[in-house]
């Protein structure tokens, strides 16, 4: 269930130019979430034993003895054994979707259109908006687990949904030269009437979340978030938001059989900025029959725009953005004939 609401103020200041400030929201219930109840399907091993110097039939060979315990296992306070297990016993994992999840969404978004001397029409517009959610989707997204750290504390995930923009302003124009009547035949031929045609957007980064390769608070599932971020920089750098100033990684998970402390999505992919120009010109042959020739420069300053660094704290190269999610510069050619 969804609930839409806005309001808008709009007023045209004169005849080629008008501005409108709106603010719009959605709340959403009963949305899906993906949850474990019985813990989920990794089992982890307790180390009994564990030697350097076994010696064997092929000679010294490192020796480990443990056991293999169901998530949710903990030592007993006397230290004489283990307690806990999945909360139903002899069962196994249980993957349910519930519809538990809600979500809300603010904006103030403010626009400005109108046109310039004849020449020139345009828009501007620019939205502040934030986005919070349990969960963004059924299904893993780039920048966070579609499980929650742990399925007895879904509270701990609320957060800035995987697709907040903070910011975002785009924009278009289009500007037709003038007939140049005072010039020659090919100077008009060639130029007059050209027209130049932009569309350009900017938006802060995606939200995503670092995790650990290991089940720090053993409950099966390998989601366990950051206790800390004392042994993290936030860069400023697109190609790498995050970089580690510490070598020992472990002192930044929680302690073991616990949740991590740092909320879902606390930190911010690199920003994007995607700018798009087109040349038309059109030719008239006669009354009934003209050529328009177009060429397109897409993501024309050739920007890169990188999406969701490595962000499991454990793996090679974290922090580093290793995709991108717009293409490099292209450039397309059309050629119409209407007769």
């Amino acid at each position: 269930m969804a609930h839409h609401y806005d309001v808008t103020f709009e007023q045209q200041l004169h005849n080629d130019l008008v501005i409108s400030a709106a603010y719009v929201g959605t709340l959403g219930r009963h949305l899906l979430r993906f949850t474990t109840p019985n813990l989920g399907q990794d089992a982890f091993v307790a180390p009994i034993f564990f030697t350097a110097n076994f010696f064997s039939e092929f000679g010294i060979q490192p020796y480990f003895l443990g056991l293999s315990l169901p998530p949710g296992t903990r030592i007993a306070s006397s230290r004489n054994g283990f307690v806990g297990g999945r909360p139903v016993s002899g069962v196994g994992t249980v993957n349910q979707f519930e519809t538990t999840a809600n979500s809300r969404y603010d904006s103030l978004q403010v626009q400005v259109r109108g046109r310039f001397h004849r020449h020139l029409q345009y828009s501007l517009a620019y939205t502040l908006s934030k986005a919070t959610d349990d969960v963004s989707d059924v299904f893993d997204l780039a920048g966070a687990s579609v499980l929650p750290q742990d399925s007895f504390n879904l509270a701990a995930e609320r957060s800035p949904a995987n697709f907040d923009a903070r910011h975002r302003f785009s924009y278009y124009f289009v500007y037709t030269l003038s007939g140049f009547a005072d010039r020659g035949r090919a100077f008009r031929t060639l130029l007059g009437g050209l027209q130049l045609a932009g569309t350009g957007q900017f938006q802060t980064g995606q939200p995503f979340t670092v995790n650990s390769i290991f089940d720090v608070n053993l409950d099966g599932n390998l989601t366990d978030r950051l206790d800390n971020t004392g042994g993290l920089t936030i860069t400023g750098d697109r190609a790498q938001p995050l970089r580690l100033t510490t070598s020992n990684t472990v002192n930044m998970l929680a302690p073991v059989g616990q949740d991590g402390r740092v909320a879902r999505n606390s930190f911010r992919a690199g920003n994007l900025l995607d700018l798009n120009l087109a040349v038309i010109k059109n030719f008239v042959i006669n009354s009934s029959q003209r050529v328009v020739l177009r060429i397109d420069f897409f993501n024309f300053i050739n920007r890169v725009n990188f999406g969701i660094p490595v962000r499991y704290l454990e793996a090679p190269g974290f922090g580093k953005a290793t995709s991108t999610v717009t293409p490099a510069r292209r450039i397309q050619f059309a050629l119409k004939y209407s007769f």
